[in-house]
């Protein structure tokens, strides 16, 4: 899907990527991009697409895009739903950070903890008698800093035996498996700290026996060990979908010592980031080993701060998620504008609000 969106009129200087267009539309630029986004939109850009394996777009086809005329009211309408929708996403944003804040302002990792401290020296027994590494990166100063901040507070593994969470692994099918119908199959490139992007690749129902044991269900922490490692998503109800090999699921065991959205914020945050990048420090492929991410050291903060801290981080999903409600409605009222008739549209979208 080839996305459009307005650029915010607070940023007032930028640059684009060479594969970005910029649009300087002479009608209404919410309406113009709600449009492209909408079905009518991307099945002309569909057409002009040029090349198989990298499809591509030329400007003078984006030119060519055919766009109607729409009449003041839906202008006015549409163009107040993406505002409002900006707004609320960057509610969401400022809402998550704060939940950050109350983190880290319990647990203080400064910047000179993350870059500026040279390495630390360790006697053979301190180092590779221990941990069974060699490479100096893993005994970076930062490293000593932030787990000697970790130690003022209670703390427990991620996994095994004694930690907070159990880990499953989902299933890695190949290449040759995918196609364009059936269960989606999430990626690592479909996951990130906010939510789950509309899988593009599909699997077969018959892809293993007893598909329905690897959907994820609620409060299922997904947590990437391969590639951009150590991005952490919670999931906010049960899907059916398969996962990559590269998504370890992890279920906590015990909700009254620690909360999944709690932890899911923590696992986003620098004192799990550090101990990935330690972990993972000197391969030319990123691979987080699972026996490495069950020793993972987790702050288990006093239950008020952790319910305070997994309030604002349900508070930043649920805006985000009325954001995109209001963007989809605002497509949805374009399309029936064209399809039906715009006071059939405007009506529709009233009673959606």
């Amino acid at each position: 899907m080839r996305k459009a969106c307005v650029v915010p009129k607070d940023i007032f200087e930028f640059s684009i990527f060479v594969s970005v267009a910029l649009i300087r539309p002479k009608i209404n630029a919410y309406l113009l991009s709600t449009f492209i986004n909408s079905r009518f939109g991307q099945l002309q850009l569909l057409r002009f697409n040029k090349g198989i394996s990298q499809p591509d777009l030329h400007l003078e086809d984006i030119e060519k895009l055919l766009v109607p005329t729409f009449s003041d009211a839906i202008e006015s309408k549409i163009e107040s739903l993406v505002l409002s929708a900006e707004n609320l996403f960057k509610q969401s944003e400022n809402t998550y950070n704060q939940a950050f804040d109350i983190l880290n302002n319990l647990i203080k990792i400064d910047n000179d903890t993350t870059h500026q401290y040279g390495l630390s020296v360790k006697s053979f027994s301190e180092s590779f008698g221990i941990t069974g590494r060699l490479d100096a990166e893993y005994y970076h100063k930062k490293y000593d800093a932030l787990f000697k901040s970790l130690s003022n507070h209670n703390t427990a593994f991620l996994g095994g035996e004694s930690g907070l969470t159990t880990f499953k692994k989902s299933i890695e099918p190949g290449s040759e498996a995918y196609q364009e119908e059936g269960i989606p199959f999430i990626r690592v490139s479909d996951v990130d700290k906010h939510e789950i992007s509309t899988p593009s690749i599909m699997l077969s129902k018959d892809i293993a026996p007893n598909i329905t044991d690897l959907y994820p269900k609620k409060d299922t922490i997904l947590l990437s060990k391969d590639g951009s490692i150590g991005i952490a998503y919670k999931l906010e109800k049960d899907i059916e979908a398969v996962t990559s090999g590269a998504l370890l699921h992890l279920t906590v065991k015990n909700h009254d010592i620690v909360l999944p959205d709690y932890l899911t914020l923590v696992l986003n945050s620098p004192i799990v980031q550090l101990q990935a990048e330690r972990d993972c420090n000197g391969a030319v492929i990123q691979h987080w080993k699972p026996s490495d991410i069950e020793k993972v050291l987790i702050p288990v903060l006093d239950m008020p701060i952790q319910q305070e801290i997994a309030s604002k981080a349900q508070e930043s999903f649920q805006l985000r998620e009325e954001s995109k409600r209001l963007l989809k409605l605002a497509v949805k009222t374009v399309e029936m504008a064209i399809e039906t008739d715009e006071g059939t549209a405007l009506l529709w979208l009233e009673s959606q609000m």
